[in-house]
């Protein structure tokens, strides 16, 4: 059988399907892409009899057979939108998510209106730099930008990506934010906030994604609870700290910025109505 772009795509999404594999048709095209290097899928539609070699054939089934084993669709083809933004990724960052973006959202709103001369924003656990190049690219104000990590493999993605996308950002190896000279403007963060008894975790994130980037303690909250304090210090009066938190963690994180001394604290929630974020302003101060 001589086989083309459409039919080879229409056959793999049955065989993700098959195999229990979520958005089995989406996966099936992306991967395509992947292979063809093409930008858009549009390209399967518009080049959908496109003829190909054997070659192509067998290399597609190697990227589906990894899709099968549960490998993420963008560890294999290497990139994730976030955003709007295309960001490299690898098995050294975890891999960007829609809920994240909230984070990035409220940031850059209570940013915008921070009457500073100049910002200077952290992005604690920074991963693939998806947060503060979002923050660096929307923000739009004179501003210095930072991001930390204990991991040099993931520091080494964010940096790639911040050349890709023309910003200007430091990255520092460190664990959150212990050697790094404040005061800072905002602290953001999406820290590792999954508790080790966590079992609703899919077994394809558990097996693929950076452990030290998902789990943050017996409870979830520790590393929160160790940033609050920190971020507390380092922030200049009037600042904020921004972090995401888990589904149902909101009391407890509140609880955490009180006991560091936060004020103003408040929470936003994501499309499905679950606390996200968590926002919390030093002094009381919010916006001078």
């Amino acid at each position: 059988m001589k086989w083309t772009v459409m039919k080879l795509v229409r056959r793999a999404a049955e065989i993700l399907s098959e195999r229990g594999i979520p958005s089995p048709r989406l996966d099936a095209e992306l991967l395509m892409c992947r292979l063809l290097g093409w930008d858009s899928r549009v390209k399967i539609y518009t080049d959908y009899d496109r003829p190909l070699s054997e070659d192509e054939v067998d290399a597609y089934r190697q990227l589906i057979k990894r899709r099968v084993k549960g490998e993420p669709v963008a560890y294999i083809t290497g990139e994730k939108e976030f955003f709007g933004f295309k960001f490299k990724v690898n098995p050294a960052v975890l891999i960007p998510r829609p809920e994240t973006e909230f984070l990035v959202e409220k940031s850059v709103e209570l940013l915008k209106v921070m009457d500073r001369e100049k910002l200077r924003i952290v992005d604690v656990g920074t991963g693939s730099g998806c947060v503060i190049i979002s923050i660096a690219k929307l923000l739009k104000k004179n501003a210095k930008f930072f991001g930390t990590d204990i991991s040099k493999n993931a520091l080494a993605v964010a940096a790639e990506n911040a050349d890709i996308h023309g910003c200007n950002i430091t990255f520092l190896e460190t664990d959150l934010l212990e050697g790094i000279e404040g005061p800072f403007s905002a602290v953001v963060s999406n820290p590792p906030y999954i508790a080790y008894s966590d079992n609703r975790i899919e077994e394809n994130v558990k097996k693929f994604e950076p452990s030290t980037a998902l789990y943050g303690g017996e409870r979830g909250t520790e590393i929160i609870e160790r940033l609050a304090f920190q971020a507390f210090n380092k922030l200049e009066k009037g600042g904020f700290l921004a972090v995401e938190c888990g589904d149902g963690q909101f009391k407890e994180v509140r609880s955490i910025f009180e006991k560091a001394s936060f004020k103003d604290i408040e929470v936003v929630k994501d499309l499905s109505g679950k606390d996200r974020v968590v926002v919390g302003f030093k002094k009381g101060v919010k916006n001078v």
